[in-house]
């Protein structure tokens, strides 16, 4: 026995050391840093761990033996109904002012349905669904499983599922590369690798194969020269430019054993380890295949995953840590999702949860943003019916989607969102030109592969809607705010604001009082209590979106020494707008029109457009206003406390946004606790209703609540800490960019000291309000006429600024 004992030490030291060599990290069950873990394989497709680089997107179930990935690409909107120009809904617009200003909104909203039945439309049509590319299947020796996990990593993309079985221990590793092009996925283990692999068709239910059999003309799956699986798919329905297909290509090598294709399959005995890279392109012209292409690519990628994924991660893993937030940490940081989300929802949310959610949420918009902005489902999904087509709703969806981005310092991701709308201007122009007699651009409510508004409803009456365009165009001003870059103000920014405000120029119609008067009208997606329809006038939030619009526009056109007769006109046409006003409660009314009422059981808050992002100088100068729109919120949150948060969650961030810029802390907590609770899968995705309808609109509502709470900007100012929640006693946030171009190099707080290092890029000065209770002790120069909160900061050009506040 004694001699035995060298030799065994001997072999334990090899297998420890061997198992070492193989997953190259001291533990591969192992919680990431910044990640997480679940302990179950994807109970369905919505709980799968998500991977993506902005082009292609990954989702991986995590069943040991038997693994599916869902793979998408951002261009692959199934070309189902064929588009066609907006229909003559200007023909019949003096009918339908006519029908409004009469109090007959229902009979006014029939009248662009009836229209596109004379043109031969049969009613509104939906935007092409956004679908699933197609799955990648692996079947490996089936044993029982005695320990498992899965876990995603933010920083280096990756979902990777760990296993231990009667065969060994294994870990399969997922990224889909930003600078290589490619999802990647390596399986190694402990012991040799056996199974096959394969491309196949993401299943059909039985109610979507009459969509299918209409759309897809056909599905080529195969495999050859012991190298290449391909998969490439035709549509039947093709028209200028459209989508007619799209082609993926995968390179399997394997290292050790022996393999072979088979059929469509890959066939893999006694591999040490394997290796696959796949690519996946939309194909705008079926009859020249791009596999060789692809085959190209892919062959120039090293067989060497870890130098891919250390690629990726200073790319991806660059834009993820460029913020961070602590709220302190805690044991809650280590729980399985599934553990998180009963916690969850059986009280209060840990701060640990919340900087893991937070983290979450950024990750999966980097993660989704590249090609185009995050859609409905960001970049990925697994029906081939989604909901609401997964597409681009822009009354409310793409703008929270991408709220978070400029703040949280990615501003160049907001090029997609940018990029999307400049290529679809002259579907813009046709639809103010044909929907409303006029010049300039109208965005619609939805949208994917195109631009024209062919939604039309007798009861969601969007093509109604004219506040698409503006509310757009003010993401192109915020990024000049937060960026100073000139270049783009000038050759992209202001050209896109002035077609909008083209638009109000024909549109705009006076009044007896001298006053413009907006009809049609729509507040998404509400009517009011006393009337049926949501074809109304004087939407308060169109007013509001053209205040604002024009007041960019004459900034801008200032910053630009531009347009100055333009200017004066703008200039007019402000003091032609209706007034807000206050109903019999005191509540700001979301219809400025005599007899429309208040309808507060809604889950939008469209009438505090102008709390949204900044506080709006009406609201700002006139206390009555804030006032009226803090009486909304209380209604609000009444109508959400019913439902204890209920459904529509970029709603409750929407409000959460007014309640931070409002500098109302109990309610911002309240909302964030909501928010935290009951909208997350087991994959740490996000949901449109409590636990239901995977979507991404939370993803970027949520990281921008949390930021907006602890810093609030506009250019010149700077508030700390204005919604501060109660329960995070001590924190710190880094990395944040204000409009203004200043960055919050590190805010840290205490219940004592609150410290912020300020860094602009040229000198400046501003105007920063201390956090409540505070009082500045060095770095700034206190203002003592406004009170001893407001503070006078100097910031050099390049230079960060400290400053520190202590409790009075």
């Amino acid at each position: 026995m004694t001699r035995f004992l060298p030799f065994l030490s001997s072999f334990l030291l090899l297998f420890y050391t061997g198992h070492q060599l193989v997953f190259a990290q001291a533990d591969p069950f192992q919680q990431p840093k910044k990640g997480f873990a679940s302990w179950q394989p994807a109970p369905s497709w919505e709980h799968a761990l998500l991977s993506g680089n902005g082009a292609m997107g990954a989702m991986v179930m995590g069943n040991p033996h038997d693994e599916t990935f869902i793979l998408n690409q951002a261009q692959l909107y199934l070309p189902a109904t064929e588009p066609k120009p907006p229909i003559d809904q200007a023909s019949r617009l003096d009918e339908i002012r006519s029908l409004i200003l009469q109090g007959k909104g229902e009979e006014a909203a029939k009248i662009p349905v009836e229209q596109s039945m004379k043109e031969g439309y049969g009613g509104h049509l939906w935007s092409n669904p956004y679908v699933p590319a197609f799955d990648v299947r692996l079947q490996m020796e089936p044993s029982n499983v005695q320990k498992y996990v899965r876990t995603v990593d933010f920083e280096t993309g990756e979902a990777n599922v760990t296993w231990t079985d009667a065969n060994g221990t294994y870990q399969r590793r997922l990224f889909v590369s930003r600078p290589d092009s490619a999802v990647v996925i390596s399986i190694k283990g402990t012991a040799k690798i056996n199974g096959q692999l394969s491309f196949a068709r993401r299943p059909v239910e039985w109610t979507q194969w009459e969509q299918i059999n209409k759309t897809v003309e056909n599905v080529h799956i195969g495999a050859s020269d012991n190298k290449w699986l391909t998969y490439r798919s035709a549509y039947k329905k093709r028209w200028p430019g459209s989508l007619q297909g799209y082609e993926g290509v995968g390179r399997v090598e394997v290292k050790g054993g022996t393999y072979r294709t088979q059929g469509n399959d890959f066939l893999i005995q006694n591999a040490d380890e394997v290796l696959v890279f796949i690519k996946i392109n939309a194909n705008f012209d079926y009859a020249h295949s791009q596999v060789d292409q692809l085959k190209k690519h892919l062959t120039s990628l090293p067989a060497d995953y870890q130098a891919l994924v250390n690629r990726h991660k200073n790319v991806h893993g660059e834009l993820f840590n460029r913020v961070k937030l602590d709220l302190g940490g805690g044991a809650e940081a280590n729980l399985f999702t599934e553990t998180l989300n009963l916690k969850t929802k059986s009280g209060k949310v840990a701060p640990a949860i919340i900087e893991k959610q937070f983290d979450a949420a950024r990750y999966n918009i980097i993660s989704a943003t590249g090609i185009n902005p995050p859609n409905l489902q960001g970049i990925w999904g697994g029906t081939w019916s989604p909901a609401w087509s997964s597409d681009f709703t822009h009354d409310g969806n793409v703008e929270v989607a991408i709220s978070a981005l400029l703040t949280s310092r990615v501003p160049e991701l907001m090029r997609a969102y940018f990029d999307y709308h400049d290529k679809r201007l002259p579907f813009y122009r046709d639809n103010a030109q044909k929907m409303f007699g006029t010049r300039g651009i109208h965005v619609p409510s939805h949208t994917s592969s195109h631009g024209w508004d062919n939604h039309f409803d007798p009861i969601w009456c969007l093509s109604l809607w004219t506040g698409g365009a503006g509310w757009t165009a003010s993401f192109y001003y915020d990024y000049w705010l937060h960026t100073g870059d000139r270049k783009f103000l000038k050759e992209r920014a202001y050209p896109f604001m002035k077609e909008s405000a083209l638009f109000y120029e024909d549109f705009l119609k006076t009044g007896p009082d001298g006053k413009y008067v907006f009809n049609p009208s729509y507040s998404p997606e509400n009517n009011p209590a006393n009337h049926a329809s949501q074809a109304s006038i004087n939407a308060t939030m169109d007013v509001m979106i053209a205040k604002q619009l024009l007041r960019n526009c004459i900034a801008a056109a200032q910053e630009l020494n531009t347009d100055k007769s333009q200017v004066k006109k703008w200039q007019q046409m402000l003091t032609k707008m209706p007034a807000y006003e206050l109903d019999e409660t005191g509540a700001l009314k979301e219809w400025l029109w005599p007899g429309l009422q208040n309808n507060h059981q809604h889950r939008h808050i469209s009438h505090l457009y102008s709390l949204y992002d900044q506080v709006d100088p009406d609201f700002k100068n006139n206390p009555t206003l804030l006032a009226g729109a803090r009486k909304i919120v209380e209604e609000k949150m009444k109508f959400r406390y019913k439902e204890n948060g209920g459904e529509m969650v970029f709603g409750m961030a929407q409000l959460a946004f007014v309640t931070a810029n409002l500098e109302d802390a109990p309610t911002t907590a309240q909302l964030i606790d909501w928010l935290s609770r009951f909208y997350w899968t087991n994959g740490l995705g996000t949901y449109h209703n409590p636990g239901s309808l995977f979507n991404m609109d939370l993803s970027g509502g949520y990281p921008s609540v949390i930021m907006r709470a602890l810093v609030y900007s506009e250019p010149g100012l700077v508030k700390l800490l204005p919604a501060l929640p109660e329960a995070w006693e001590t924190g710190s946030i880094s990395g944040l960019l204000l409009r203004g171009g200043v960055e919050v190099q590190q805010l840290t707080w205490a219940k004592q000291e609150v410290t912020v290092v300020l860094k602009s890029p040229q000198q400046q000065e501003i105007t920063l309000q201390a956090p409540k209770n505070m009082q500045l002790v060095s770095g700034g120069k206190p203002v003592s006429a406004s009170g001893a909160r407001i503070t006078q900061v100097r910031l050099p050009a390049g230079k960060e600024v400290r400053l520190v506040f202590r409790a009075k």
